[in-house]
């Protein structure tokens, strides 16, 4: 029969007597100096090691097996007994008993150990199969794609964009003076990780620096880090700064708008984020921010800005609000504002007080002149003086028309595929025509660094009104075309630009000359 040790599963298993033999044996191969017995030792212990299992019944047949063995090949000990003793060379052959004893004990046994190690193989396999995911480095790498797989990928992409050339030098600038150059930029995630890659960096300054004014979009960093990207930005001959809305999202991923401007150029008049909870019943996840410029050198040019990032899935909705609830209450914000300006500057002048000199003579030459009618003269002469004040309600013209200020509403509208479908875009083609709009970059323009159709998602909206006065070219500028000359691998170019950002910029020149 089995020792009744191996009927029992309970890890506070008492060892029996033979199992204190086994252990006896296994002390007495350890401390032998034969090679034999350290392979038999070695061996065990790597399984042990690997396999990371603890010490079953099956484990404890085994070796004792394999010390008997090795024990029998060796020195015989005095210290020796029980099973050793049945399989030892000086027995009778000729004990029946004792064979078919031992016999029918290692029969069963085999069975028994067979059947604990192929169950203990099956857990092992399982065990293996989950845990292997995070021990070996394979493993890992395809199982958390998102980080290390991203990682590792991105040093042979930022690899690439270091060689490549900065794009503004397959694309020189041009100085005109009567030309101001507006951009929107959505930079796709710019916080901490991405200021922090100077390769990218690079690659992002030189692109902002095209322009006179332009709208950052996916602004996750705080104003240390705007700071930076604006310092980054300027040169000495073209300096920059920057006004930024507060954090805007209605969870905790919040985005920014920021704009950047030559300060030698231009100056803020005005910012301020839309009241969309009050006013218009919370309509957008990002409520449009309203930015009002005015150049320096030409102080009648003025332009008021309104950036916009749509919610991708309510990009219909919020571009119809955008439109006709945002864009008109602007609109008249601006008419009041201006007419508020020209009030105190007419009571300004009319604040002066006149000149004494040319008030006498005016005086004298009206009573010598009407020398004889002294009552109808010198009621005449009271009658003189300045107007202090007007009324300009005349001056409230409808949207878009007898102004000098133009509005533009810019951004990453999300505007274009399956966002917002052929047969919307052509609902929003009648809105824009009914408020005197028009689009600045066309249903069929590509703004987006994965080439594909239907992909106008960056947009502007012009005044019809003001857009020849105003408004000179429009375009989209692919960046990354300077690194697609020549024998080079079109996805490896595509995946890099994608580091940077997955949007072109859109601008257009505002001109400054009437």
């Amino acid at each position: 029969m089995p020792p009744k040790k191996r009927d029992k599963d309970d890890a506070e298993y008492v060892p029996s007597d033979d199992d204190e033999e086994t252990e006896e044996e296994e002390e007495i191969a350890t401390e032998s100096t034969e090679p034999t017995k350290k392979t038999t030792k070695t061996k065990k212990s790597r399984r042990k090691g690997s396999e990371e299992y603890q010490s079953s019944d099956s484990e404890v047949d085994e070796s004792e097996e394999d010390v008997i063995d090795t024990a029998e090949a060796t020195e015989p000990s005095s210290s020796r007994k029980g099973k050793k003793k049945k399989k030892s060379p000086t027995e009778d052959p000729n004990s029946n008993d004792d064979d078919k004893g031992e016999s029918a004990l290692k029969g069963q046994t085999k069975k028994f150990t067979q059947k604990i190690k192929e169950k203990k193989e099956e857990i092992f396999d399982k065990g293996k199969s989950s845990s292997s995911q995070i021990k070996s480095p394979k493993k890992k790498g395809g199982q958390i794609s998102s980080t290390e797989g991203e990682i590792g990928g991105s040093t042979e992409l930022d690899d690439l964009l270091k060689k490549f050339p900065l794009p503004s030098s397959s694309r020189p600038q041009v100085f005109n003076k009567y030309i101001s150059l507006i951009g929107s930029i959505n930079i796709q995630a710019f916080g901490t990780k991405k200021s922090s890659n100077h390769i990218i960096m690079r690659i992002i300054t030189d692109i902002l620096r095209h322009y006179d004014i332009i709208l950052c979009q996916e602004i996750r960093a705080n104003e240390d880090i705007i700071q930076q990207l604006t310092n980054e930005v300027s040169t000495p001959a073209t300096p920059y700064a920057y006004v930024a809305s507060h954090p805007i999202g209605r969870s905790t991923y919040q985005e920014r708008y920021v704009f950047l401007y030559r300060k030698n150029e231009w100056k803020v008049l005005e910012d301020y984020v839309i009241d969309d909870d009050d006013a218009l019943g919370d309509k957008f996840i990002r409520e449009p921010y309203v930015v009002r410029f005015q150049h320096l050198k030409k102080t009648n040019v003025r332009v008021t800005l309104v950036g916009c990032h749509t919610q991708p899935e309510n990009a219909l909705e919020e571009i119809k609000t955008l439109v006709n609830t945002v864009y008109m209450d602007v609109r008249k914000k601006l008419q009041r504002d201006n007419v508020q300006e020209k009030r105190q500057l007419d009571r300004g002048i009319g604040q002066n007080k006149p000149n004494k000199i040319l008030s006498f003579l005016w005086r004298y030459l009206c009573c010598y002149g009407c020398f004889g009618c002294c009552n109808r003269c010198f009621g005449c002469c009271d009658a003189y003086s300045s107007v202090s004040t007007r009324d300009f309600s005349d001056d409230l013209t409808p949207s878009g028309v007898d102004t000098n200020e133009p509005i533009i509403m810019m951004g990453d509208l999300n505007a274009a595929g399956s966002y917002v479908n052929k047969s919307q875009r052509a609902e929003l083609d009648t809105l824009l025509k009914k408020n005197n709009l028009m689009w600045g970059i066309q249903h069929n323009a590509d703004t987006t660094v994965a080439d594909g159709p239907d992909t106008a998602y960056d947009r502007f909206i012009f005044e019809t009104a003001n857009e020849r006065r105003w408004i000179g070219n429009s375009r989209i500028w692919r960046f990354d075309d300077g690194w697609l000359k020549g024998n080079v691998d079109v996805d490896s170019v595509k995946k890099a630009a994608k580091r940077v950002t997955d949007h072109y910029p859109i601008e257009f020149e505002l001109k400054l000359k009437e």
